[in-house]
């Protein structure tokens, strides 16, 4: 791709050329583009090498592109449906729902329920018999867990 092909919006075929600790430059034929760590997946990513490697050929969107510079801005979860699309209708209030813990405070657990879509157990709501002081007492991260779906709200990206 030369210069002339780059728009905001535009797909594009590139190849993983370098992965950084905040993203991946991508050969797009000519130019750099970077895909930063936040655009590469609506899921958590502890680091972009758990999702590329150098030489693989993924498909990126243009996201910004600064014909003064040439710095190319690119996405690659703009492709994918954003999870919380369609949120209520997965996880209705009432289900029951299995998840990962994938990380714990002193309020309570955030639950994985799938790529980009977490969930709080409240502390209050984590035994019907005993006061939780804290919920490491009970869970660690990476623990499977069950819960019931309490309340959605797809504006703030809230599930409880």
């Amino acid at each position: 791709h030369t210069l002339e092909t780059l728009a905001e919006g535009k797909v594009l075929k590139g190849v993983v050329k370098n992965i950084t600790d905040y993203g991946a430059f991508i050969d797009l034929g000519g130019i750099d583009g970077l895909l930063h760590i936040t655009d590469m997946s609506w899921g958590r990513v502890g680091h972009p090498s758990e999702l590329f490697k150098v030489n693989d050929e993924i498909d990126v969107i243009v996201l910004k592109y600064d014909p003064a510079t040439e710095r190319v801005s690119l996405g690659h979860k703009q492709l994918i449906t954003d999870p919380w699309a369609n949120v209520t209708e997965r996880y209705p209030v009432g289900a029951r729902m299995a998840g990962k813990v994938v990380s714990l405070t002193d309020y309570g657990a955030f639950v994985e329920l799938e790529a980009g879509v977490e969930g709080l157990i409240h502390v209050s709501e984590m035994s019907w018999s005993k006061r939780v002081k804290h919920p490491s007492k009970i869970l660690n991260v990476g623990d499977t867990v069950e819960g019931m779906v309490l309340g959605v709200d797809p504006t703030a990206r809230r599930i409880s």
